[in-house]
């Protein structure tokens, strides 16, 4: 058997090794860690790119490219001849780097020894097939690929005893969402579904927590430091609201945020419980991995911030932050606060965040107006004649108060709106046209209530402050 088959086979022994180990520790996924290390010290322009071009795909597509380079490493060790001292050091080198990749930002998750004790056994497994008899290689590589496979399976689908809605009560339900627009075909949901919801965060996969032993700190500049269960945060009393979550990476017609029925508490209640003391100007909301994004206070009371615990009737999800998340309505995703929160503090000065040295604009970053096409799809093949043409608009937190369609360098054409579900939220619109046999161009724009702010018509990127520019389909007519 070809030294560099053997290497490639007993790699993916050692992989699937450590892989079970980190599953049967709960310790984070070795792939995952370096994947999250890609994800952290990647070049902006680079990961920008990998993000337009491979979109949700992304995590997937790096977690493949780290187990393939994983597997060529053992190809070429493969190739070399065995030696007892440099096996040694390679178990102790790679449990070393193992254990400093899986704690990375991973505080109060796992102790130190998970993470080492899967990357070493991992190596030793590998090194174990790699010296085992041609015969008995084969198997082990199946072996190690069944492990891969069933741990990576079992993390993915790892839950937790989440709560039952019932118990999520609001204060005052709010009355069923309904805004008159729900016959206009191929428009966009008005509350868009969790299954459809997107999820984007710098982790490869989302902590699972278990709300027994969770608890929500709030520190720092305070006169009475908290600790609060999951019970205890609920029984604050829960608000529900409607509004627009957007990803900063948000591209004109890409689907990167969602509208939903928001179930959360005051974060102005959640901080007067402990007595915030006047030094704290700055709100720094901390995630159960380590990563934290600083807020000034006073846009606690600008954009009305909560804790958010629920979403259309539902808990949250690990995806979507369980068991709570911050949400300022009216900023950019990346910037509103973390997902799987556990502990509000309040601070003189800003942290200098995951974002700021990756080039992206010091936050808050506020959403700017924007408006899309739903249908017809870009380049789609339409019957000549009249063709409604939907959509959805949002600027948030104020609202959207006019939409137009233009087609080609003709005038605008004022839009229908759906009622407003909440300024916050987006809102449905519909133009009729009549379209003659032929291609056809149309762009859409809105213009925001809060100080009639029409919709930047400049082509712009999503870094460094969110894109910008008119949405713009061609459509063919026959």
């Amino acid at each position: 058997m070809k030294g560099w088959i053997r290497g490639v086979a007993a790699a993916l022994a050692g992989l699937g090794t450590a892989e079970a180990l980190a599953a049967a520790t709960r310790s984070r996924s070795l792939i995952d860690a370096a994947g999250l290390l890609v994800v952290d010290i990647g070049p902006v322009p680079v990961v920008e790119r990998t993000i337009q071009v491979l979109k949700t795909a992304d995590k997937p597509v790096i977690r493949a490219s780290v187990a393939s380079t994983i597997l060529a490493a053992g190809g070429l060790l493969g190739t070399a001849p065995r030696r007892a001292s440099r096996d040694a050091l390679a178990v102790g080198a790679t449990a070393g780097i193992g254990a400093a990749l899986t704690r990375r930002r991973r505080e109060g998750h796992g102790d130190g020894w998970r993470p080492a004790l899967a990357a070493a056994g991992g190596t030793i497994g590998a090194l174990g097939a790699l010296t085992a008899p041609a015969a008995l290689l084969g198997p082990a590589a199946l072996l190690g690929a069944a492990g891969l496979a069933a741990s990576l399976v079992g993390q993915s689908r790892r839950r937790t005893a989440e709560p039952s809605a019932a118990t999520l009560r609001p204060e005052h339900p709010l009355p069923p969402a309904v805004d008159g627009a729900e016959d206009w075909p191929e428009v966009s949901p008005l509350l868009t579904p969790l299954e459809r919801f997107y999820v984007t965060d710098v982790n490869m996969r989302p902590p699972v927590v278990e709300p027994a032993g969770w608890r929500l700190a709030v520190t720092g500049a305070v006169g009475s430091p908290l600790s609060l269960s999951y019970d205890e945060l609920v029984d604050l009393g829960l608000v529900e609201f409607d509004a627009a979550l957007v990803c900063i990476h948000n591209r004109l017609g890409w689907d990167r945020l969602g509208n939903a029925r928001w179930l959360g508490v005051p974060l102005r209640r959640v901080l007067d419980s402990a007595a915030p003391d006047p030094s704290g100007s700055v709100l720094v909301a901390r995630a159960v991995d380590g990563w934290e994004v600083s807020m000034p206070l006073d846009t606690v009371d600008e954009l009305a911030g909560y804790v958010a615990v629920g979403m259309n009737g539902r808990p949250l999800t690990a995806a979507h932050g369980f068991p709570a998340r911050v949400f300022f309505p009216g900023i950019y995703g990346q910037y509103t606060g973390a997902k799987w929160l556990t502990e509000l503090r309040l601070q003189s000065r800003p942290n200098r965040d995951y974002w700021l040295p990756r080039g992206w604009a010091r936050g808050p970053v506020r959403v700017r107006p924007l408006s899309r096409i739903d249908a017809p799809a870009h380049r789609a093949h339409v019957p000549a004649g009249p063709v409604d043409v939907v959509g959805v608009a949002w600027a948030p937190p104020g609202g959207v108060s006019a939409v137009d369609l233009a087609m080609g360098g003709g005038p605008w054409i004022p839009a229908e709106l759906a009622t407003e579900l909440a300024p916050a939220s987006w809102r449905r619109w519909r133009v009729r046209v009549v379209l003659p046999a032929g291609g056809h161009t149309l762009r859409v724009r809105c213009t925001a209530r809060a100080g009639s702010q029409a919709q930047d018509p400049t082509p712009r990127p999503p870094f460094p402050t969110g894109a910008s520019g008119h949405h713009t389909i061609t459509v063919t007519a026959r």
